[in-house]
């Protein structure tokens, strides 16, 4: 792993925390979908310089579905709801957990690749992948959660998570 895959790991996490632990608006599904979708290619980039052994591929498969899967459940772990008719979403101490959780085991199963004979560089390398395979489960729960708020608030406006405020966008997708 490059000294700039490892900025741009730690930049991506920064942006991410920041953005989600204060809140924000769900943005539409080009938005919402880009930076996850980056993120993993530029993992793919940095994975297709490596030349990972058999251990390597096995171990960069189990950990890019893991952290997938603990994407999926962190998107479970947001709170997502109605502000102002607008679906908006941040996140939980719950969804911080389900981070550093994958994380450390993504570290761990590297480590342990490594030890049982996988390569070195492969595995470092395989960092971005999951970090947008995490992203992009999230986006998609997100996406579907504030899909159905949409359509239970229109049928019924009754959320018990209808918030109003005058500084939220008042639109869905928020236009720019």
């Amino acid at each position: 792993m490059t000294l700039t895959s490892i900025a741009i790991a730690i930049a991506v996490i920064v942006f991410v925390l920041a953005r989600r632990l204060r809140g924000e608006a769900v943005p539409a599904p080009k938005k919402l979908f880009l930076l996850p979708i980056v993120v993993g290619a530029i993992g793919l980039e940095n994975l297709s310089h490596a030349k990972p052994n058999a251990i390597a591929i096995d171990v960069i498969v189990v950990g890019s579905a893991l952290s997938l899967g603990l994407g999926l459940l962190r998107g479970r772990f947001d709170k997502v709801s109605m502000v102002n008719g607008a679906p908006y979403m941040a996140w939980t101490a719950g969804s911080v957990v389900v981070l550093v959780v994958n994380v450390l085991l993504k570290l761990a199963l590297d480590v342990g690749g490594v030890t049982a004979g996988g390569t070195k560089a492969a595995l470092s390398s395989s960092i971005l992948l999951s970090l947008g395979l995490t992203l992009l489960g999230e986006a998609g729960i997100v996406w579907l959660r504030a899909q159905s708020l949409q359509t239970q608030g229109a049928a019924t406006d009754q959320y018990r998570g209808l918030v109003q405020h005058a500084d939220r966008p008042t639109t869905w997708p928020p236009t720019r």
